[in-house]
């Protein structure tokens, strides 16, 4: 009698392992200078937002003048990855969008501002690392010459 629960508790041991084992929460860290892919349905079609990140509707907002299709973009989102890995990426994937880099800075902290322009548009990518592992990316589109980093 006693033997038998031992085994069940062995099992079931061994069950629990097996299952924490495939949540990955004793599986290799994840590489955080990986490089990042595109997700596969982003908000903005000539903006790439990184797989896993997903927006803060609470703060984003867009709108399009119809008939000369002028864009005001204010989205918000947030994922996991470091802000490293997340410059890298939009460095890489905006110019792939027609988008020119125009500057780059670190204002303040880890916060990392990718400016960039396309026809009539400026682009401001913010990239900023919260305290709790998690990093915000903000992307703002207006038309040219407006003040968007605002």
């Amino acid at each position: 009698m006693r033997f038998a629960r031992v085994v069940s508790c062995v099992v079931c041991l061994a069950f629990a392992g097996a299952t924490l084992t495939g949540c990955n929460l004793f599986g290799p860290p994840k590489d955080k200078n990986a490089p990042l892919i595109p997700a596969a349905n982003a908000p903005i079609a000539d903006v790439p937002l990184p797989a896993g990140f997903t927006m803060v509707t609470s703060d984003s907002t867009s709108k399009v003048i119809p008939g000369n299709k002028i864009r005001f973009v204010d989205h918000h989102y947030k994922g996991e990855d470091d802000v490293l890995p997340v410059v890298k990426f939009y460095r890489e994937q905006m110019p792939e969008r027609g988008w020119n880099l125009v500057d780059q800075n670190q204002a303040k902290g880890n916060e990392v501002s990718l400016h960039y322009t396309k026809n009539s548009e400026d682009c401001y990518v913010t990239i900023n690392p919260s305290g709790f592992g998690f990093t915000y990316i903000r992307i703002r589109i207006d038309p040219m010459g407006r003040d968007a980093a605002k």
